[in-house]
């Protein structure tokens, strides 16, 4: 994507900056996350849905649909329930049941679109979609919350805060598949007016929709509960329905897609960074209400991170750590709001004292400069259309590549890949698991087919070779000569027009670490309460704090839920 003015250019963060692993373990959701703008713009264009059906037995097995008319187009949500035993748990991608699955389909659900779903989904990767169904989801029960929460409601209580812990959720989603997969509509085939045409729209739509779906069956099963038990079930309250979100858990498969999607790393940074400096360049009195706005952000963020002590986020910064670091900020701004200066650009001063402190509370900073940009919405859609690729040009001259890999590849060229330590792992795609891996280079077998992962290693060796060309030769020349630099001599061309278009990182190097792309990635999406369980994975929740749909129905959603709180009585 073409940058729209040089001024622009300077204003915005270096991508050494950005894309550095440091940064990224500080991300944070904002208010241009996918799962944000998707329902601020079902709110303002006021999609309504209902449910048309909840065909569930006591334990909760059976059918349930939604369906959702988007302006004007209608979309409809099923789901296949079923109670698996715990021991059939599992959140991999090579599981092969779930009590879960469900797919969301654009247009009319007839009797024989249903019953070939039905043969279709439950199997979710062994099975067929028709070209008009936009996702395919699944998701397990948690062992943990769903029987309690439905216990507590079966008697008349909600759920104790101090036992749900830091992330509230009754259900874990482990796949939202789009875009092409197993039969599923292709994102080009939803014509530009359609309210799903924008990236990921689809899969927040779908997940908001199985969060819905999962306090109803949590509803319904303490509903059977009670009658069996002859007490009196209440349903879930307005600020555990809040709470409650959907739960996840991501692997090292998320790396390699920003990896081979350079131009959506590109917009998913400039998501962050546009809005960022255009709050950071503005100058306020003390007095301004932005200011007074900032300060209850600054005391919301505080609570929620008390309320996440117990957290497990190594080797994130600690809840405890940051809460200090965020004392500091929130005590400068208001020294600063009971001054008698005229005007400064206030916020610019304490984003880089917040920088200079941790990635985490800039990260935080960020999110709450970025949640007073209300009018980025038309130009944050606009940015994930992601134009093709430009095509591979044979004839440029060496002289411009060598620019260009100076220019832009800087700094791949400080990893010395003579020292073992920087080619430690190697990454390929695991039979066994199904998905994306790496392991330690010394195990590597003969025969396997390693990812084109090394960006650094393959522009280290392109650039070796291209000293020894001429500068009038052409890139056909120097593959003629030397083949192996294809993908390395394509990949500069194809992110010269890119800003934010490669990871700063060597991710074959011993220390790289995967987690802080995917935090990144994750934050994008709109998720939060990251929880690190190894170097390679991570759990997180999605839409925790968001409105429910009688919230949109009723006009009730002011998208004012960065940094959710529990219910009263927590342990915060």
């Amino acid at each position: 994507m073409m940058l729209q003015d040089e001024r622009t250019v300077h204003e915005l963060r270096s991508p050494e900056e950005v894309l550095s692993g440091a940064d990224m373990n500080g991300a944070w959701a904002t208010r241009h996350s996918f799962a944000r703008t998707m329902l601020r713009r079902a709110a303002a264009h006021r999609w309504t849905v209902a449910k048309t059906r909840l065909d569930l037995d006591e334990l909760g097995r059976g059918t349930a649909v939604y369906t959702v008319n988007a302006e004007g187009f209608e979309l409809n949500f099923i789901a296949f329930c079923q109670v698996l035993e715990e021991s059939d748990r599992t959140d991999r991608v090579i599981a092969k049941s779930w009590d879960i699955t469900a797919a969301l389909v654009d247009g009319e659900l007839t009797p024989e679109r249903e019953a070939d779903l039905r043969r279709n989904v439950p199997f979710q990767e062994q099975g067929r979609t028709d070209p008009e169904t936009i996702i395919m989801t699944r998701a397990n029960r948690s062992a943990r919350f769903f029987d309690y929460v439905s216990d507590c409601l079966s008697t008349g209580t909600q759920p104790d805060v101090d036992k749900i812990g830091p992330s509230p959720y009754l259900i874990r989603s482990t796949a939202f598949y789009g875009n092409g997969k197993f039969g599923l509509k292709e994102l080009a085939n939803i014509p530009a007016g359609h309210p799903l045409s924008v990236p990921y729209r689809s899969q927040m739509l779908a997940a908001w929709l199985l969060r819905e779906l999962s306090m109803e069956l949590v509803e319904h099963v303490a509903g059977a509960k009670a009658l069996a038990a002859g007490t009196v079930a209440v349903p879930l309250d307005a600020a555990w329905a809040k709470y409650f979100g959907l739960g996840n858990a991501t692997g090292l498969g998320m790396v390699p897609f920003l990896v081979n999607h350079p131009g959506y790393l590109d917009a998913w940074c400039r998501l962050r960074e546009v809005p960022l400096m255009a709050g950071l360049a503005a100058s306020y009195a003390p007095g301004h209400p932005d200011l007074v706005r900032i300060v209850d952000l600054f005391e919301r963020a505080d609570r929620h991170l008390a309320e996440k002590s117990d957290l497990k986020t190594v080797p994130f910064l600690s809840t405890d750590l940051i809460r200090p670091q965020l004392h500091q900020l929130r005590s400068e701004l208001q020294a600063y709001m009971a001054s008698s200066q005229e005007s400064a650009p206030v916020l610019a001063r304490l984003h880089a004292m917040a920088a200079a402190l941790s990635p985490e509370v800039r990260g935080i900073f960020a999110s709450i400069v970025v949640e007073l940009q209300t009018d980025f919405d038309q130009e944050a859609e606009a940015l994930l259309t992601v134009p093709g690729s430009p095509p591979f040009n044979p004839a440029m001259g060496c002289r411009e590549l060598r620019e260009l890999l100076q220019q832009n590849y800087g700094w791949a060229r400080s990893y010395d890949f003579a020292t073992p330590e920087r080619s430690s792992y190697y990454w390929y795609s695991s039979a066994d698991s199904e998905e994306p891996r790496r392991a330690q280079r010394a195990r590597l077998a003969a025969g396997t087919v390693e990812h084109c992962t090394d960006i650094a290693r393959r522009i280290n060796a392109l650039a070796t070779d291209l000293a020894g060309l001429p500068a009038e030769a052409s890139v056909a020349e120097l593959l003629l000569a030397h083949p192996c630099h294809r993908f390395a001599v394509e990949r500069i061309q194809q992110t010269r027009c890119y800003q934010y278009g490669e990871l700063r990182d060597n991710l074959l190097d011993a220390e790289f670490l995967p987690l802080s792309t995917q935090r990144f990635q994750l934050a994008t999406y709109g998720m939060n309460n990251f929880s690190p369980q190894s170097t390679d994975w991570v759990r997180v929740t999605l839409f925790s704090g968001a409105p429910r749909v009688a919230d949109i129905l009723n006009g009730t959603d002011d998208d004012d839920w960065l940094f959710p709180l529990a219910p009263e009585g927590g342990n915060a």
